[in-house]
């Protein structure tokens, strides 16, 4: 397990992808000497977590989970 997922990533998501992005998700991750899943799961990760860290917190929208 990469050091950069502390949790067991069991959840899958099926996505179609232009040629032209995955291609360079490819190479990106290859600079990096990584596999492409772990480099989009790292992506995915800053994006997500930043964006959420900008949004405000409530206790509405801890009482809807």
């Amino acid at each position: 397990m990469p050091a950069n997922c502390p949790l067991k990533c069991l959840e899958s998501i099926k996505l179609h992808l232009p040629e032209d992005l995955k291609r360079d998700l490819q190479d990106l991750a290859m600079q990096e000497k990584r596999p492409v899943s772990e480099y989009i799961r790292d992506v995915l990760q800053l994006h997500v977590y930043g964006a959420k860290a900008k949004l405000p917190t409530t206790n509405t929208a801890a009482q809807a989970r």
